[in-house]
């Protein structure tokens, strides 16, 4: 683990190769925010807790684990899922979740906008609800994996790329009413008028 307590550290980019992972581990401090980059336009978000139930390198996450590729889809298009898909908080190895694809890395970009709280409360946190398996209800917008990786490191739940989808999607609505709006002057201007005779 590395000396430092990462403050507001964002960095490079891992794959799931072993000298990756073990790169990503080295530099890695406990209560870290790991950022998983998943092929399917969305991350996934941890807390790194180190030592933890026989892991040498643990992280908890939250999500909705069943339901493969096709759930992945489901849920990067806010569509609720089935009754047997369930919301859960799981303690993995990186590699365990990596699953063979995408990229990882540490992301505490949060910590210029909000104080994290110390190491041992953002660990202890994140166990207590894996330990006591905290009822959590999934939601895309308002308790997704980056809400509690958020709730767990400033005690505030925040989802930045919800955040910044529901920005844009906003930008693309007020873009898309004013090109009308432009459209629809200059076609008043342009239009030939009829005289009245």
């Amino acid at each position: 683990m590395a000396s430092n307590n990462n403050y507001g550290v964002v960095g490079y980019w891992h794959e799931p190769s072993f000298p990756d992972i073990k790169a990503l581990e080295g530099d890695l401090c406990l209560g870290d925010r790991v950022e998983f980059r998943r092929d399917v336009g969305y991350a996934h978000w941890g807390i790194y807790v180190g030592q933890y139930r026989g892991m040498r390198h643990a992280v908890i996450h939250f999500g909705m684990f069943e339901g493969g590729p096709e759930f992945s889809k489901k849920k990067a298009m806010g569509i609720p899922s089935a009754a047997s898909e369930k919301p859960e908080i799981r303690a993995d190895t990186i590699g365990m979740i990596f699953g063979g694809s995408g990229r990882a890395r540490i992301n505490n970009s949060r910590d210029h906008q909000e104080k994290p709280l110390d190491p041992g409360v953002i660990i202890e946190t994140a166990k207590k609800m894996h330990r006591d398996k905290t009822p959590i209800d999934y939601n895309l917008f308002s308790s997704n994996c980056e809400h509690f990786v958020n709730l767990c490191r400033y005690s505030h739940p925040h989802s930045d790329q919800i955040t910044a989808a529901l920005q844009t999607a906003g930008y693309t609505t007020l873009a898309v009413g004013a090109i009308g709006a432009v459209i629809a002057i200059t076609s008043a201007v342009i239009s030939p008028r009829t005289e009245r005779r």
